[in-house]
């Protein structure tokens, strides 16, 4: 067998070998693996073409002409910026401390078209945070923490898109005022407490006294009907009886009723009646008169 005829076989192999492998696994079966977790990327920089990302799972790729950049969490995850001094525009120097929630939504943007993605968003936190709030009253970023914060995350969400990410949550972790504006907000609150407490208690005095008086007021409209009753009793037994008689026997009785109960009291230690309290009560009423106007079926 001379030369030419050895190599024409040998290459006659190699076409019948690289066309049964082919039309069975492929040329793609005989390249290396790479198995990606799940949630996760890897960013593929083609030498030769166009960069890929592979996601989770068993993926192929071609030695020396792909190479592996970088490999990131597709995770919510957060991006917590170090504390910065603001001064507001009230010019009170406060510390505040911001958070952010983001998400890689473009691998290769983020990976490609930034160095660190993550420094590149604290900064842009940072730096919103700063311009907004060196704008407003520190009356006002306590009032309206939560519209601040959707206003910064609005604010980054052109610059955090140009990066292959997306802006989930901003907000405020802590702000932290100055030791002499807390003092001062510490003795306003225990002040607006006092407040509050000295209007519920002048509010609880005032229903004590409003009940009081409607019992004082029932007591004296049932005084009132007895006497009534008492004045028409004394009308329908002695009919020529007159109002100065009955209004005169009424406030002895009661002058008698009130000596009564002030000697029946623990604190009295005698008690001295006056000596006309004691007479009869015919100048009121005589018993003949009495009698002479009692119906005879009673009698």
């Amino acid at each position: 067998m001379d030369a030419a005829t050895f190599w024409m076989i040998v290459v006659f192999a190699i076409i019948s070998i690289a066309v049964v492998i082919n039309y069975t696994i492929g040329f793609q079966g005989m390249l290396p693996v790479i198995i990606v977790d799940s949630q996760k990327a890897m960013v593929i920089d083609n030498r030769l073409g166009k960069d890929r990302v592979i996601t989770e799972g068993i993926n192929r790729y071609l030695p020396w002409v792909e190479i592996i950049v970088d490999e990131i969490s597709l995770k919510e995850h957060p991006v917590d910026p170090p504390e910065q001094e603001i001064i507001t525009q009230d010019n009170i120097n406060i510390i505040v401390d911001m958070i952010a929630t983001i998400k890689v939504v473009d691998p290769i943007k983020a990976v490609m078209d930034i160095d660190d993605y993550e420094a590149a968003v604290k900064s842009l936190v940072m730096s919103t945070t700063l311009s907004k709030l060196g704008k407003m009253n520190f009356s006002d970023i306590q009032k309206q923490q939560d519209e601040i914060s959707t206003d910064i995350r609005t604010h980054m969400k052109e610059d955090c898109a140009r990066w292959g990410i997306k802006v989930v949550l901003v907000k405020f972790e802590n702000i932290t005022p100055p030791a002499s504006i807390k003092e001062a907000m510490e003795k306003e609150i225990v002040a607006e407490k006092e407040t509050r407490a000295a209007i519920l208690k002048a509010e609880g005095d005032h229903k004590v006294h409003e009940l009081h008086a409607d019992g004082e007021r029932v007591l004296i409209e049932k005084r009132a009907e007895a006497t009534h009753k008492v004045i028409k009793d004394l009308k329908d037994l002695m009919p020529d009886l007159s109002d100065e008689k009955i209004m005169q026997f009424l406030t002895k009785t009661a002058y008698i009723d009130s000596m009564k109960e002030l000697s029946s009291s623990s604190n009295s230690k005698f008690v001295l009646y006056p000596t006309d309290v004691q007479q009869p009560m015919e100048k009121v009423m005589n018993a003949e008169y009495m009698t002479r106007n009692i119906p005879s079926d009673i009698k």
